[in-house]
């Protein structure tokens, strides 16, 4: 079951509208940059540098699991495995794989909340090769029926994997915690049960399924790509416009979600979790507004920053000479478009697990201080200070990594700026 991109969309064969060669970066990065703003709207960044040891690209879809129906949950998780299972012009199951393994290189991806990240470094010498390979996925993807029932068990396998991970367990337990009318609080991962048994005793055609979600939620203007390699930049865009400019604009509208996962009567709710590893942690957790239109400010790492400061008169140094606390981390997490949290994390002593409720008053009486205090603008330029510093001296990524970040970015912001922001520090 081939998708016929021509059938959905009457544009193809995009064509580059605007290219950006001014993106900021810092002055020790010798890499080359530019932005790509194709005519089908995706968007894209080229990094080249003449000696790399792997070429490395990523793609990034701004749909996840959020997206899921609400009778079958786990699709847009299920749909992530089911891309690399061959093309119309690459049909073999194995074909990508092959490739990218046989010639020392790895590939992955990832469902989150409102995006998914395909991503794979090689050879730099057979990136074209893996490119044109990889565009398939997302112009013109089989989903064979024999291919279904494997990768069920692949992601049935996963989900078993992740039953003694406590940090999932602890995310799972915040889904199934919150308003069950809002997506958030959907099974993301899926499992045999999610995506084979309820389906089929409510007569659900599973693969009917999948291809109406690609249909539905796969475009090309919510799609951002990032390539490295070692060819020059107008190699790169070439290799690009090869590869990618028949991917379909099905011009979809970009998702927002209601502000309010947990809803009033879930709020102020306590959880007790035992854990499957020995541990003693103390988390708080808020419901706060998208901050993402206001990345140039980034209020959340105003907040993360006095929060998880060490030094002396710190929240984490008063606990610590009460007996109370041995770590602290503080910041924003599982942001998806109209919602976001922020989170204090504590790691306990035996003392504070025993007086977990002090703990909490005096994490609130800290914060009660700050509000009275109000924002300081020396503090906001040390935090600005902090963020520049490592973004100018950035620590050298995974190729691989250094993409799927890039490409999970580049819709967020602007192509001139987003380069910086994948550096900044938002959690303490």
């Amino acid at each position: 079951m081939a998708i016929d991109s021509e059938k959905q969309v009457s544009s193809s064969n995009a064509t580059i509208v605007r290219i950006v060669d001014n993106i900021k970066k810092s002055a020790s990065d010798s890499w080359h940059y530019r932005g790509l703003e194709l005519s089908n709207e995706m968007l894209v960044v080229l990094i080249s540098h003449p000696n790399i040891d792997k070429a490395a690209a990523a793609l990034d879809v701004s749909i996840g699991s959020l997206a899921d129906p609400r009778d079958v949950s786990g699709i847009a998780h299920f749909l992530e495995h089911m891309l690399f299972m061959g093309s119309s012009k690459y049909p073999g199951e194995n074909e990508y794989s092959k490739l990218i393994e046989g010639n020392g290189g790895y590939s992955n991806a990832f469902t989150s909340p409102d995006h998914t990240n395909y991503y794979f470094d090689i050879n730099p010498s057979l990136l074209p090769d893996a490119l044109d390979i990889f565009a398939q996925f997302f112009i013109s993807p089989l989903f064979a029926a024999s291919s279904t029932d494997r990768e069920l068990e692949a992601v049935n396998s996963e989900y078993e994997g992740n039953l003694f991970k406590d940090i999932w367990r602890i995310a799972q337990l915040e889904k199934s915690t919150s308003d069950s009318e809002h997506p958030y609080s959907g099974f993301s991962i899926g499992n045999t049960e999610s995506l084979r048994t309820i389906p089929k005793q409510r007569g659900i055609d599973i693969q009917e399924v999948l291809l109406n979600f690609y249909k539905a939620q796969y475009s090309s203007n919510r799609m951002s790509l990032a390539v490295l390699g070692n060819q020059s930049l107008d190699e790169l865009q070439s290799l690009v416009m090869k590869s990618f400019k028949d991917i379909p604009n099905k011009k979809l509208q970009k998702p927002k979600y209601s502000p309010d996962p947990y809803g009033e009567k879930n709020r102020k709710t306590i959880c007790y979790v035992v854990p499957v590893k020995e541990s003693r942690h103390l988390t708080i957790n808020w419901v706060i507004p998208d901050y993402k239109d206001l990345y140039y400010c980034n209020p959340e790492s105003y907040l993360s920053h006095l929060i998880g400061h060490e030094g002396d008169g710190s929240l984490l140094s008063y606990l610590k000479q009460l007996g109370l606390a041995i770590e602290l981390s503080s910041g924003d997490k599982n942001s998806a478009p109209g919602f976001n949290f922020f989170t204090v994390d504590l790691e306990l002593t035996i003392e504070g697990l025993n007086r977990w409720e002090q703990v909490i008053y005096i994490v609130y009486q800290y914060l009660t201080m700050l509000r009275k205090e109000g924002p300081k603008e020396w503090i906001f330029n040390e935090c600005k200070n902090l963020n520049e510093m490592h973004f100018q001296f950035r620590e050298k990524e995974r190729p691989d990594d250094f993409v799927s970040n890039l490409a999970g970015r580049i819709r967020v912001f602007f192509i001139e700026f987003f380069l910086p922001t994948c550096f900044y520090r938002h959690v303490k």
